[in-house]
């Protein structure tokens, strides 16, 4: 068999081993819909022994909350960090936020950050939007206003309204950046697009706070900024 031939038979076989892993995570999901864990749980280990990133992050999920198995965190630890480790975002998150929220311990903080920057480098939203905490605090790395911004920004692109929210704050108050209250309006007013009743409350009252800091002119422009901002798919803000 010529090498071409070869090659071309091995990405057939490959394939047919994608569209079948991915018809045995739909049944799996069905399983669960369906309430019957101890199924969808033995389908997402015989994937996850396959190697398949997001049936072991799913399995890691379940030995996590205990269902179709018997709760283990242990468990679920090392499949969520084999997941991590073959690039699934979702395991990357998970490390890190379980490290923070001191649900489950990884060897040092410098892991954690870097669970959460190879998650953000895929365009992870809630990983884009804690790296940004993390840089604006300075608290667990060096503080570096530029870099939280930015991460902000990314966050912002993907849907974040909590991003929104702090990019107007930064601005509006002047911490760490140049003040500018019409930028920090635009931004105010672009994070109520997309934040939940509870924390729109409070971006109320910062949007509310932020325009009486400025013209009504001035609140005019950081309106029509906000609209062209979000016509514009938040790339030129």
């Amino acid at each position: 068999m010529s090498r071409v031939r070869h090659l071309f038979w091995l990405l057939a076989l490959i394939g047919v081993a994608a569209q079948a892993a991915q018809s045995d995570l739909e049944a799996a999901r069905q399983a669960i819909e369906a309430r019957d864990f101890a199924s969808a749980a033995a389908i997402y280990q015989t994937l996850a022994a396959q190697g398949n990133a997001k049936a072991q992050y799913n399995l890691g999920q379940m030995f996590w909350h205990g269902e179709g198995v018997a709760r283990d965190a242990d468990q679920a630890l090392a499949w969520y960090r084999k997941s991590a480790e073959a690039g699934y975002a979702e395991a990357q998150y998970t490390l890190a936020s379980l490290h923070f929220r001191r649900l489950a311990r990884l060897p040092e903080d410098a892991e954690a950050v870097a669970w959460y920057r190879r998650a953000a480098e895929q365009g992870h939203v809630k990983s884009q939007l804690n790296l940004g905490d993390l840089y604006f605090k300075g608290e667990v790395v060096a503080p570096d206003i530029d870099a939280a911004m930015d991460w902000y920004r990314k966050a912002s692109s993907g849907g974040s309204g909590l991003a929104r929210q702090h990019l107007g704050v930064i601005y509006a108050q002047g911490l760490g950046a140049t003040q500018d209250a019409v930028t920090g309006a635009m931004w105010l007013l672009l994070a109520e697009d997309a934040l939940e009743p509870a924390q729109r409350a409070r971006n109320t009252q910062l949007l509310n706070f932020a325009l009486s800091r400025i013209t009504p002119e001035q609140a005019e422009i950081a309106r029509q900024r906000a609209v062209a901002c979000r016509t514009g798919g938040y790339s030129q803000c």
